[in-house]
């Protein structure tokens, strides 16, 4: 293994690491202590500029970023149009839309265990352009746009986590593609690809298998979900006129009943498990602007943070509070965003304060997850 490789395998070891110990009399008390460790940042590339989905790693005790992580770890890219990132388990899980695949990588150093192709697993129309997955109770569900392209509907797929055998199959909405668990269900957001014709979220029931779509006036174009306590909550990306203009984008929320209420504005959304945070930039909008709902009180409060010249990922660590904002660069040609020039990443501390600007990340930034674990300390 070279320096770079060997820097960056050390670099990403922290979330693993278990310290053994006695629970006997005579031994020390410890405490279970969670702990986060960095963050890793996919982007999806840029197809007319011919570059590859790519992962950025930042770890937070060096400082240091790790560019291409996957590419330096594996020697091969991640594909074209790397769309999301997950952890299980020991486990990362990479989806690439425009390669049907799936990467299965050790959590500890973004090496490959398994390439999963779901057209191969699935067929080639149930398995077309894997959107995003969430683990559970020792699988991973994963969206697929499947026949959404030919008018009729879309796949949620499941695997086990050790033999990535495929289990069972769910027929959902139009364009399916961010999900969530929340009290037994998995929430899936069919986009119907923006067209507003029948956009819907389906309710799977794990339990039963029983599918239910909720369709509501504020469903519109709903692309990502998350789960905060026992609520489900997803950013909808609302419409778009013959000029591109984008209205109606922000946070809606679903209560177990499949009642849709309007929250709060936004384009990008996030959580730290207590609150939800939004970017508001809406394409073709004045400005920009940064909420936060506080999921407890129900209260919307907005901050304004800096050096940001425009913003395309917001992440919250659930650990740390801190949090991350990815902006693209400043094209210096144009003036305008680069989608072809790496991103840069803001760090934040839990009350907004700035801590420190990182180079270089991922091109096309689009999905990011913390490097997770636990240690054991005396007490």
């Amino acid at each position: 293994m070279n320096k770079n490789l060997l820097n960056l395998a050390v670099l990403m070891m922290g979330a693993s690491i278990f310290t053994a110990c006695s629970n006997d009399d005579n031994g020390p008390e410890l405490v279970k202590t969670d702990v986060s460790n960095g963050i890793f940042i996919v982007g999806s590339g840029n197809k007319r500029a011919n570059i590859d989905g790519n992962v950025s790693y930042i770890d937070y005790a060096s400082g240091a970023v790790t560019s291409n992580a996957f590419q330096k770890i594996n020697g091969k890219s991640v594909g074209k149009t790397a769309n999301y990132i997950v952890d299980y388990g020991s486990k990362i899980y990479i989806v690439v839309d425009a390669e049907a695949t799936i990467w299965v990588c050790d959590k500890n150093n973004l090496s490959v265990l398994k390439q999963i192709n779901t057209t191969e697993l699935l067929g080639e129309t149930d398995g077309q352009s894997p959107r995003a997955a969430v683990g559970v109770d020792g699988k991973l569900y994963f969206t697929c746009y499947g026949a959404s392209t030919t008018g009729e509907n879309g796949i949620v797929a499941a695997i086990d986590t050790v033999n990535f055998a495929k289990q069972e199959t769910y027929t959902v909405g139009s364009y399916p593609d961010g999900l969530t668990l929340a009290h037994g269900c998995l929430y899936v957001a069919n986009s119907d690809y923006g067209s507003c014709v029948k956009p819907s979220v389906s309710k799977i029931d794990l339990g039963s298998k029983e599918v239910s779509e909720i369709k509501n006036e504020l469903i519109t174009n709903p692309m990502h979900m998350l789960t905060v306590g026992d609520d489900v909550y997803f950013m909808d990306y609302g419409t778009y006129d013959e000029n591109w203009n984008q209205t109606g984008a922000g946070v809606r929320k679903i209560t177990p009943q499949g009642e849709v209420t309007f929250v709060m504005d936004g384009t990008s959304m996030c959580s730290d498990g207590k609150k939800v945070f939004t970017v508001n930039a809406p394409f073709g909008g004045a400005g920009t602007n940064y909420l936060i709902y506080d999921t407890a009180t129900g209260a919307t409060s907005s901050w304004q943070p800096t050096d940001v010249f425009s913003p395309a990922l917001i992440a919250a660590d659930p650990v740390t509070g801190n949090i991350f904002i990815v902006s693209y660069q400043q094209d210096p040609d144009t003036s305008y965003p680069s989608y072809s020039l790496p991103s840069y990443t803001l760090q934040y501390d839990a009350q907004g304060n700035f801590v420190k600007r990182y180079d270089n990340t991922a091109t096309g930034p689009i999905s990011a997850v913390f490097n997770r674990g636990v240690k054991y300390e005396q007490k």
